[in-house]
């Protein structure tokens, strides 16, 4: 697999290093390749060596390192060039930040005029929020890109599954989609992005169903009723978030 190479406008090209984007290999060889340059380097070396508290998130090739002072952020990014260097990789610069975030980079932000920056990860848009107290608190919503994508992917599949699948295949196959989507960001604080998205592929269903064929397929009170009846999901909290809420249930 490693040598099969990459086709480019029909013509095959052999590659003498990396793995074949879009190859089932890649997420595997990257989480293996990553833990040792990565993973093991940080909790090894870059954790022992800072003052202040450190935490690192990775998921395939995407991470994120927290830290509470500045300096020791900025001594993270300088040697994590060199050490990617050495194994013979490097940092793609325009998904790469350094930021200042938090309680106190808000009120920092605030007292100059100006919003608290925010960063995207997996997805999902961090921001600084608070709670109903007032107290800071990280809040997290769908990133405009993943949604907008996400829009699209729905849009373009129900108009080509009009004109191959019949109408209730095609309700509960639209059903899995919405599904799927709220298994993943239906998260706590993030219930405008969800609402939106519904609103938006029920929409689109309705839009594409009714051109099946040149007589509407649905009115909007049938089509409600066509929805209630295969169980339309309705967003709704999927994944807590808030640590007290979730003690409080156990």
């Amino acid at each position: 697999m490693l040598k099969s190479g990459i086709m480019e406008e029909g013509l095959v090209r052999a590659t003498e290093q990396g793995t074949p984007q879009g190859s089932i290999l890649s997420p595997l060889l990257s989480n293996i390749y990553l833990h040792y340059v990565l993973d093991v380097w940080f909790s090894g070396r870059v954790h022992r060596q800072c003052r202040g508290e450190a935490y690192y998130f990775r998921f395939a090739d995407d991470f994120l390192a927290c830290f509470q002072y500045a300096s020791e952020a900025e001594r993270f990014r300088q040697g994590l060039d060199e050490r990617l260097e050495e194994f013979g990789l490097k940092l793609a610069e325009e998904k790469t930040n350094c930021i200042r975030f938090g309680r106190f980079a808000r009120e920092d932000a605030y007292k100059r005029g100006k919003k608290p920056l925010e960063f995207t990860f997996l997805g999902f848009t961090h921001y600084c929020g608070k709670t109903r107290e007032g107290y800071f608190k990280v809040k997290r919503r769908t990133s405009r890109k993943k949604l907008g994508q996400s829009l699209r992917n729905f849009t373009e599949w129900a108009r080509k599954a009009r004109c191959v699948v019949r109408k209730g295949k095609m309700i509960r196959d639209a059903r899995a989609k919405v599904v799927g989507h709220l298994g993943y960001y239906a998260i706590t604080d993030n219930a405008k992005g969800c609402n939106y998205y519904v609103y938006r592929a029920k929409r689109i269903l309705f839009k594409w169903l009714n051109r099946k064929s040149q007589r509407k397929a649905y009115s909007w009170e049938t089509f409600l009723r066509a929805l209630a009846w295969n169980g339309w999901p309705r967003p709704r909290v999927r994944i807590d978030l808030n640590p007290c809420r979730r003690a409080e249930a156990c």
